[in-house]
């Protein structure tokens, strides 16, 4: 949790300077002796406080009583580089540098920041190597607190990016979205629904805040915004309220794309998202914790949810990331959970920060901040699209300048037709320290259109047996006049759909087969689609097949069995570590010249089982050439392929589950 506010404080160090200032008119003080004084003030409540914007007031003061304080020109260059006119800090530093070189070991580095800041790229770069050269000269290296010379290296390297992306702007048309939304405080991380007419944001303003105290920087908490469209004009922004705003700071990070689950930020338990639903009357619920395994004891910051709402992107600093924040993946399986999440990789996630993604409307575009990367200084935006076919994804991508600018560009929320978004920036022509944004994507940079929804008649098929337990089958609906013939999804064991677009009601053959179990055959009639979508569902029950005999058993020589070999996901390739599972099924055979093997191959249940039988096989058959080619006959070895039938764990989620069911099983002919 955050610290109280420290209100009374504040209030002492203002009665305290007014102490100075009469005190200075009464004995006639000098500008020097009162310039100090308010140095000194400034001093302590950055001691004390996180209060920087009353700081710096009393640095640039001083400042402008004496010119020649050293330490107030660099105490207010310090406090300006936190401004939002960060590029002003050069002058202090410069006076810094004129009136005692050695006063900071860094004010190189510094200068050099206020110059990037201010898009004068070459002479920052010039700062940034004669500072580099001075950490290359000085030993031992100097405090940590100093800037690294991989830090300088980056900010050279974002020097020229910048020099780049600026001699080659992206054409966008960018515009603040006006006062009443935004506030003479900072304003940032906007959501919008897919219509596109409730804006949700988070504000530090005074205006409307639940809590009549401020936090420990003098600021007032965070809350909650929002604002709804009418006519294509916003709404004056009002507070959320309660239960979702509380008396401290409550930060919104995401919003479900049909605007009815709102996650927030809150500092519990290292900071954790929570997720509030709105009723058909606009009422929120209490915020909830997302809980495991979205939440952990590190920080989740931002989330946004897919389309269909089931894959979901956060950003998080746990274990096995890259460094910092990381932006991570987590799908929700069939019980409704979701899976363990998974890290987007090193093409995405850097060893610096990634923060605030977004997956478009189109369900493949992802935006998100990076403070790595091809950037300009800050966090930029960038874009990387989903290869579905190659299962991976693509580079990312700078959304350019003026988008991204050397300072922190953030919280990128496109439009469902992608070709505008709202986001977070510190701009010149902004009413606080950060506003929000509206732009124009520019048309390269631009996701795809959602495609509308196709009208379609569903077939779900629930396949049973007996004892009401899910069956693998393989099923086939064909016309009952034999013109055509729908195909089956496989939704999991036991679960088919057909889906149909025909504007007639037709009646179909429905052939049901399964391993072990007598066919199945019967009408089905499939309705002719309306106005809407429509799901028809029906439930088929097998029978079993009297048992064969068993004519094969496990094998355990020397009473140990040999184990299963695994695959990778639709693949069948042998892999070398199971090299000595070979080996020992060679040495079983040779042991034994009078049995015969039996190679099982089997599949997890994704894609059509049709194709899995045949890929199972294909494993079987793959394990037969490996131990043929270590002299076993063709003759000894039989292979059976049996698809996702029989899995050895569920198939809800990849690790010690689906991964476990591609497999192939040795067993012996007696």
């Amino acid at each position: 949790m955050r610290l109280r506010p420290q209100r009374l404080f504040y209030s002492g160090i203002w009665l305290l300077f007014g102490f100075f200032l009469i005190t200075n008119w009464a004995y006639a003080q000098s500008a020097k002796e009162q310039a100090a004084q308010m140095v000194q003030i400034g001093d302590e409540i950055l001691n004390q406080t996180q209060a920087v914007t009353e700081a710096r007031e009393l640095y640039v003061t001083a400042v402008s009583m004496d010119p020649d304080n050293v330490r107030a020109n660099y105490m207010a260059g310090v406090t300006t580089l936190e401004s939002v006119d960060k590029g002003a800090a050069k002058k202090y530093f410069l006076r810094v540098l004129e009136l005692d070189p050695e006063y900071s070991f860094d004010i190189l580095y510094k200068i050099g920041q206020a110059y990037h800041y201010d898009y004068q790229f070459d002479e920052a770069m010039d700062y940034y190597s004669r500072y580099k050269q001075k950490l290359a000269g000085t030993q031992p290296q100097p405090d940590e607190k100093y800037a690294t010379k991989e830090q300088t290296e980056r900010k050279l390297y974002e020097c020229e990016q910048g020099k780049i992306m600026v001699e080659f702007p992206e054409d966008v048309d960018i515009k603040n979205i006006g006062p009443h939304i935004n506030s003479a405080s900072m304003d940032y991380a906007p959501v919008v629904n897919q219509e596109e007419n409730i804006l949700i944001f988070t504000s530090r303003r005074r205006e409307g805040n639940l809590n009549p105290d401020v936090a420990d920087d003098n600021y007032p908490f965070e809350d909650i915004y929002i604002s709804v469209k009418t006519d294509s004009v916003w709404s004056e922004a009002q507070n959320i309220g309660q239960p979702v705003n509380t008396l401290y700071h409550d930060a919104n990070v995401g919003l479900s794309k049909d605007g009815t689950t709102l996650y927030i930020y809150k500092d519990a338990n290292g900071g954790d998202i929570f997720a509030a639903k709105r009723d058909a009357n606009g009422n929120w619920s209490e915020p909830k914790p997302l809980g495991k395994p979205i939440n952990t004891e590190y920080a989740e910051t931002t989330v946004s949810l897919s389309p269909d709402g089931k894959t979901m992107f956060f950003a998080s600093d746990r274990k096995g990331g890259f460094g910092g924040l990381d932006i991570w993946l987590t799908h929700k399986n069939k019980k409704g959970e979701w899976d363990t999440p998974e890290n987007l990789g090193p093409e995405i996630n850097t060893k610096l920060d990634e923060d605030g993604p977004f997956i478009g409307f189109d369900g493949k575009t992802l935006y998100f901040s990076s403070e790595g990367g091809e950037g300009m200084g800050g966090y930029d935006i960038y874009r990387v699209v989903y290869d579905s076919a190659a299962n991976t994804w693509g580079p990312p991508e700078n959304m350019g300048y003026p988008i991204n600018t050397p300072d922190h560009d953030i919280y990128f929320v496109p439009t469902k037709d992608g070709r505008n978004a709202y986001y977070s920036s510190a701009r010149d022509d902004g009413y606080g320290s950060s506003d929000i944004y509206m732009l124009s994507i520019p048309e390269v940079l631009q996701h795809e259109q959602a495609p509308a929804p196709k009208i379609t008649v569903t077939l779900k098929v629930h396949v049973v047996d007996e004892e009401n337990n899910p069956v693998a089958a393989n099923l086939e609906l064909t016309e009952e006049n034999g013109d055509g013939k729908l195909y089956a999804v496989s939704n999991g064991i036991g679960e088919y759909s057909f889906v149909s677009m025909d504007e007639a009601t037709k009646q179909y053959q429905l052939q049901i087969t399964g391993n072990g179990f007598t066919d199945r055959r019967l009408s089905v009639t499939m309705p002719a689609v309306g106005a809407e979508s429509t799901t028809v569902e029906q439930t088929v029950q097998l029978i079993s097949k009297a048992p064969p005999p068993k004519p094969v058993v496990n094998i355990r020589p020397s009473g140990k069995k040999l184990r299963n070999i695994y695959f990778d996901f639709n693949r069948a390739v042998v892999k070398g570590e199971y090299q000595d599972k070979i080996d020992k099924a060679v040495a079983y055979l040779n042991d034994h010249p009078n049995e015969k093997l039996l190679l099982v191959g089997h599949s997890d249940y994704v894609g059509k089982e049709r194709y899995n039988t045949t890929l199972s096989k294909r494993r079987a058959d793959n394990v037969k050439k490996a131990l043929v080619a270590k002299g076993i006959s063709p003759g000894r070895i039989q292979t059976r392929g049996e698809g996702s039938k029989y899995p050895l764990a569920s198939n809800d989620q990849e690790k010690e589950g689906r991964e476990l069911n591609r497999r192939v099983e040795f067993k012996i002919i007696k």
